[in-house]
Order: structure tokens, then sequence, then C-alpha cells
């Protein structure tokens, strides 16, 4: 299952969710949200990807049951993709879904982006929220990933170490 792709394949998949995005948007006329799994290095589809994937669609369907006019799950080489068509404010919205990502155990691992039905991304900091913290290190992730602070084992060992403490959470 661990394939590695290549930089082209994950340019061609952000093209591809951008172009699905705005045809959910069109198409049903309500904020969309769109769910991918953080994940460093080659490997997008992966045990861990699938683990981080299957909780978070869990939780989003957890925290929006009745709202959902319609979803969609994709099962990609570039890591499995969510999509779910929500009838509630967008900004309302896009606070359950940092709820998510900032309460669940793995939601650091969680990319929950969310947009208005025009299409434009509602932000975390728009609605006070701190940008996402790096898993290694604790500053602002966007400042590690844009630097290449950490290799990728490193944040790897990192998310294994939270999918650990998942796993046996889960298994109590």
């Amino acid at each position: 299952m661990d394939v590695e792709i290549t930089l082209e394949q994950l340019l061609e998949s952000r093209d591809k969710r951008a172009e699905f995005q705005a045809i959910l948007l069109r198409g049903w006329q309500l904020p969309l949200v769109s769910f991918t799994v953080n994940m460093p290095g080659k490997v997008k589809k992966s045990r861990r990807s699938e683990t981080v994937f299957s909780a978070g669609v869990e939780a989003i369907r957890e925290t929006l049951a009745g709202h959902v006019a319609y979803y969609k799950l994709l099962d990609q080489i570039t890591g499995p993709e969510g999509y779910f068509s929500v009838d509630l404010p967008p900004q309302e919205l896009k606070e359950r879904m940092c709820r998510i990502e900032q309460d669940h155990p793995l939601g650091r691992l969680m990319d929950i982006d969310v947009l208005s039905a025009p299409g434009k991304p509602v932000s975390r900091t728009t609605l006070g929220h701190q940008p996402r913290k790096c898993l290694v290190c604790g500053n602002m992730a966007a400042a590690c990933t844009r630097s290449r602070a950490h290799p990728a084992w490193q944040l790897l060992a990192a998310i294994d170490h939270l999918l650990e403490q998942w796993e046996n959470h889960e298994h109590r």
C-alpha cells in the first residue's frame, strides 16, 4: 500500500481537487468541507493516512450530523480525500472543523478546509484561532514546512507516536 508519488502527481491531485470542489460548490450552492490528511514525504496513501482519515471522517460525520446534504470519499494514490456539502453558515462550519483539528487526538494530522458557497476559503485566523503548531517543535507549522526545518523521518516519528497513543486509547 505504501507507494511513493511524484511531485507531478501531487500537483495534479491538487488541481483535480480544486476542480471537484468547484463542481460541488456550483452544484449544491452550500459551503463545502474538504478533508485530507497532513502526511509528510512521498508516501501519502498508507496505514497512517488511512487511520487518520477514518478517524477524521467519523468525527466530521458526528459533528455535522443532520446537516450534510452530500458527501463523497475518494481513495487516491495521493491520499484519501473527503468532501461534504453542508447546510450550515460557513463561519459556524469552520468553527466546528477547527474544534476537530484542535480537540481530536489525531486532529493535528487532519487538514479540514471550509469553502463558502462562492468558493472562498474560510480561514481559522479570521475566527480568532491560532495558526497550527508544528508536530515536532511546537512553532508555527507553516514556517517549519516552508523552511523544511525537520526531516520527514522526524515528522513521521511524531506521527507514529500520535497514532500509537490513539490506537492504545481506542483499544482500552
